[in-house]
């Protein structure tokens, strides 16, 4: 099962959104304008939880000739529950480097899904992952009685989404520009002044493309409803 928009239901989401240390590492990766991406709460329940093929989440850039390893963004990964090899992700190391073809590998490997190379990611509750979104990866149906829940969302490069049309959770005629970046950026700096709020000692993350803006995105009823109700509405896939 798969969720989307999850934060403007669930403030603790919001909250884990703004951390510090995981914009930083956003930052570091994507650059100080760096911009977001979708989120998504994936439920694994026992028994149940579905299988999700192998898979590439990058669309737009890989005929480019700027490609590199970074250009379809990063996608974090918080764990509430213990993850076994039943219930977790599973990823191929270094196949983020070029775009795959998938049933070819299956077939090489005498039409078994089980790709000798990949690996899970076996991980205890709070433990954050990061993956390059063109990494292959996918998950095995959750035939154990391990619960899986984790709380994803990712984050890109302003220079590989500002221009670009919408594909995946976007209609074709929606067009990534200044004015649809910022306002879906927006639900960061709030998250950041959210978690700010419930956790004062803490330095907050100083996210560049709103730095004097501070006052107009404090975490209140207006910004709920200016920014946050619906948020999902313009997340922002490549």
């Amino acid at each position: 099962m798969v969720m989307h928009g999850t934060f403007q239901f669930i403030e603790s989401g919001l909250r884990l959104y703004g951390h510090p240390k995981l914009l930083a590492v956003a930052q570091t990766i994507n650059g100080s304008d760096f911009v977001p991406q979708n989120d998504a709460t994936f439920v694994k329940l026992p028994g149940l939880g579905g299988s999700v093929a192998w898979h590439q989440d990058g669309v737009t850039h890989w005929n480019s000739p700027d490609l590199d390893e970074g250009t379809h963004g990063v996608n974090f990964q918080c764990h509430l529950y213990p993850t076994s090899g039943h219930s977790c992700l599973w990823v191929g190391p270094g196949t983020h480097r070029s775009h795959l073809d998938i049933p070819a590998m299956v077939a090489d490997n005498d039409g078994s899904d089980r790709l000798p190379a990949a690996i899970p990611l076996y991980c205890n509750p709070g433990d954050v992952t990061i993956h390059s979104r063109q990494t292959l990866h996918g998950s095995f149906a959750n035939t154990s009685s391990d619960l899986r829940i984790a709380i994803s969302f990712g984050f890109h490069r302003r220079r590989s989404v500002l221009g670009q049309h919408g594909v995946l959770l976007q209609p074709s005629e929606v067009v990534y520009d200044e004015d649809f970046v910022f306002k879906r950026s927006a639900v960061i700096q709030v998250a950041i002044d959210a978690r700010h709020q419930y956790y004062p000692a803490e330095t907050p993350f100083v996210y560049q493309p709103f730095v004097g803006l501070e006052d107009q995105y404090r975490w209140n009823d207006d910004t709920y409803e200016r920014v946050i109700r619906d948020y999902h509405a313009r997340d922002i896939t490549i």
